[in-house]
């Protein structure tokens, strides 16, 4: 595309052009309307490169507009669609040195300077050497990517792997979360080649699994938090001697400030684990709640025996 500088635009444009004795607009000056037509050219074409662009090296909705350079898979860009977790952790995804499993292993138990991979992320853990270090009781997640690992609590070698195999998104979502202690504690230095990222650092198919694990999280994460907000969770104290315990509901339990107490309830949601939510007046006839026994239903505390 040709540039022009910007004293080289104002050579052509002149208050004089408005004067009829003046000379013939030269040809560089002529050449306006062409310039034009070729600039909007060059958008449209942009334009349907990005609509057109199919998935490949790099997951699209991760990036608005400007992607990782191809050599390096480098990029200040990232999206703020997927929230599981944190939304700042995604903002190295694709930055900085790409490392080989010979060179983390260089780096494992025994080593001065360990490292830890996870989801192909690679963290220098040497200022947590009483965690990582020769003696620390995590060593050996260190000079490998353990990620299967950090959902299961399978340490032995066949469980420290990158293997993702069969696993659901709530236990990718589970490793996910991981990267946030690791983002906030250690520096972040680059990417591993491996199963999720290319000998570029480029991001492959199977990270493009990992994203989609991510997505279905969030929705799930944005329905749990909805929910919660509806039904706010109880005080609880439980003497585990006695085998008692008490539930109560304020304007201010399970975190949630409102202008409304609510009484307490069990709440069963499939899939989760029973607990106690304090239930407004307007919503105590949901299928989803359960009265606790031996309670009087409209009193804002019960007492009940731990079984």
């Amino acid at each position: 595309m040709v540039q022009l500088r910007e004293e080289e635009v104002a050579d052509n444009i002149s208050d004089s052009s408005n004067d009829p004795t003046s000379p013939r607009p030269s040809d560089a000056t002529s050449s306006w309307p062409f310039l034009l037509f070729s600039i909007a050219v060059a958008l449209i074409a942009a334009g349907i490169y990005q609509i057109s662009y199919k998935p490949g090296s790099y997951p699209i909705s991760f990036f608005r507009g400007k992607r990782p350079h191809e050599a390096g898979g480098e990029s200040d860009e990232y999206s703020d669609e997927i929230v599981y977790g944190s939304k700042k952790k995604l903002k190295d995804t694709y930055t900085g040195h790409v490392y080989t499993k010979t060179e983390l292993s260089q780096h494992g138990p025994g080593s001065d300077n360990p490292w830890v991979a996870i989801l192909g992320q690679v963290y220098d853990v040497s200022t947590g050497k009483k965690h990582y270090g020769v003696n620390g009781p995590y060593n050996f997640f260190t000079g490998k990517d353990g990620s299967r690992a950090f959902s299961t609590g399978d340490f032995s070698d066949e469980g420290l792997t990158d293997d993702l195999k069969g696993m659901s998104p709530e236990q990718i979502g589970e490793i996910y979360t991981w990267i946030n202690t690791f983002q906030s504690k250690y520096p972040h230095i680059g990417r591993l080649q491996g199963p999720f990222f290319d000998a570029v650092g480029s991001p492959t198919a199977k990270w493009r699994e990992i994203e989609e694990a991510l997505i279905v999280m969030g929705e799930k994460e944005k329905v749990r938090r909805a929910l919660y907000r509806q039904f706010p969770g109880c005080n609880s104290h439980y003497n585990g001697e006695e085998k008692r315990g008490e539930v109560w509901c304020t304007e201010k339990s399970g975190g949630v400030t409102r202008d409304w107490v609510g009484y307490p309830r069990q709440l069963h949601i499939p899939g989760e684990k029973l607990r106690c939510a304090c239930v407004h007046e307007a919503e105590l006839s949901d299928p989803k709640i359960r009265e606790y026994e031996n309670c009087d239903p409209s009193s804002v505390s019960c007492k009940f025996t731990v079984t």
